[in-house]
This record gives structure tokens, sequence and C-alpha cells, in this order.
């Protein structure tokens, strides 16, 4: 049990450590955070935009830090918040000209790392792997809900 604990504890730790360093190096090739692949991802897969509220769900992150992030990329012009809605959270978040070329340059970059981080793994492998992850997910967001 106690090992069981431990190499999966310290093998989410390293992938996740892994992905943020290969975020930030990337992106900061483009002048841009790691914390804004998401962002630009999950837009760049909307081609209706989505809401402050819907992009919060497709990145899984809070209204906050998801709100910070929006102003960053509407600063830099590779957002814009469509004003159609005077309730804040329901306005559309579309990419720009510049943010769909960027997002699409995050898009590829994203595509050619999967490929190499999954060498050496089946499709059928790595079907079970998310299946396998999304129950172990579902069960531990059941047990923080238990604390509230």
């Amino acid at each position: 049990m106690e090992q069981r604990y431990t190499t999966f504890s310290l093998l989410l730790i390293k992938i996740s450590r892994c992905v943020q360093r290969i975020k930030n190096i990337e992106m900061s090739a483009l002048g841009l955070k790691g914390k804004q692949v998401q962002c630009l991802f999950g837009l760049y897969n909307t081609a209706a935009g989505a809401s402050l509220t819907k992009l919060c769900e497709l990145c899984g992150e809070d209204k906050g830090m998801m709100s910070r992030t929006v102003k960053e990329l509407a600063e830099q012009g590779l957002v814009y918040i469509d004003k159609a809605s005077e309730r804040k959270y329901k306005n559309p978040i579309r990419l720009t000209a510049e943010g769909e070329r960027i997002a699409g340059i995050v898009a590829g970059r994203i595509s050619e790392i999967l490929e190499r981080g999954s060498g050496g793994i089946s499709d059928e492998d790595r079907a079970q792997l998310y299946r396998s992850l999304g129950i172990i997910s579902e069960n531990l967001t059941a047990i923080c809900g238990e604390y509230d």
C-alpha cells in the first residue's frame, strides 16, 4: 500500500513538473507564460469562442486565475472579449488573428511533444491509462468533496 502511494504520488509530481517546465520554456520562446497554454489551446479548439465560465471548465482553472490570464492575453492582442452580454462571465472570449496564429503554433508544439512523450505506448494502452486516470480523478474528487 505504501509503495503504491509513493509510486503514484512521485510519478504524478514528476510528470506535472515536466509539463510545467516544458510549457514555460515553449511559451517563453513566444514571449508568453506557461500558464497561458491552456487558455490559448482551449480557445483554439473552440471556434465560437468561450465564456469565462466555459473556459474555466475547459482549462481546469478557477475564475480568478483565468480572468487574469485572459486579461494578459488581451493586453498582448491575442484575445478579445465580445461584449455581447451585460453579464461579465457570459461574454465570449475569442482569439484575434494574431492569437489564432500563436495558438496554432502552440497546438503544433503540443502535438509534437505529446507524440514524443507517449512514445512506446500503444493507442490501446493510452486509452486504458486515460480511463484509469479518469476513474482515479473522479474518486479523489469525491473524497475531496467529503472534506467540504
